[in-house]
């Protein structure tokens, strides 16, 4: 079993954790600058999804899909509730290349966020765990959205932590913001 490797190696999990965040903080000033959005954005996140996909798992895995059908349930319909409430949608001239990045985001974010970072800060306990990777989660999203999304970030990372505390594992929350994205845009 690989639980250790956390625990070894702390300044080479900084270092990922680290790189991950400047990614997604230089994120809008990369694509600012000029560069093709898609070949940038893809390349961020497939480093974001290798990071977190090949960090060692920490926790066990509950009884089951059944198990996370209605974790899946409940994050689903927190982010279904926030898009009856809050109406509109992003508006994109591409949409299919927004769902495709949209898509490939959530699922880089989730690897990163709720597998590598969470894992990272469970030695220090599951709500150290929930809130760090959360708090985190809406802080790295500030550049992209500004301050005033904050409240609404910690939220949202708070119910994909909860996902991942709940069920064991990123896949759920993965899912659940992957939805969350297409409502943006749909």
């Amino acid at each position: 079993m690989n639980e250790g490797l956390v625990l070894v190696r702390p300044r080479a999990a900084a270092a990922v954790v680290a790189s991950g965040c400047a990614l997604l903080i230089l994120r809008p000033v990369v694509l600012r600058d000029g560069a093709h959005p898609t070949v940038t954005l893809t390349a961020i996140f497939i480093v974001l999804l290798i990071g977190g996909v090949l960090w060692p798992r920490r926790s066990p895995v509950p009884a089951g899909a059944a198990a996370a059908l209605p974790v899946l349930a409940v994050g689903v319909g927190a982010f279904v509730l926030g898009r009856v409430v809050g109406g509109g949608h992003a508006p994109q001239p591409l949409v299919l290349r927004v769902v495709v990045l949209g898509s490939l985001a959530a699922v880089a974010e989730e690897a990163f966020f709720r597998r590598f970072v969470y894992d990272a800060l469970l030695p220090g306990g599951v709500a150290v765990a929930v809130l760090g990777s959360a708090a985190l989660f809406a802080l790295v999203h500030v550049t992209v959205y500004g301050w005033w999304v904050v409240p609404i970030d910690v939220a949202a990372g708070l119910v994909l932590s909860w996902q991942r505390w709940a069920t064991g594992s990123w896949k759920v929350p993965a899912i659940t913001h992957v939805l969350a994205n297409l409502l943006v845009v749909l």
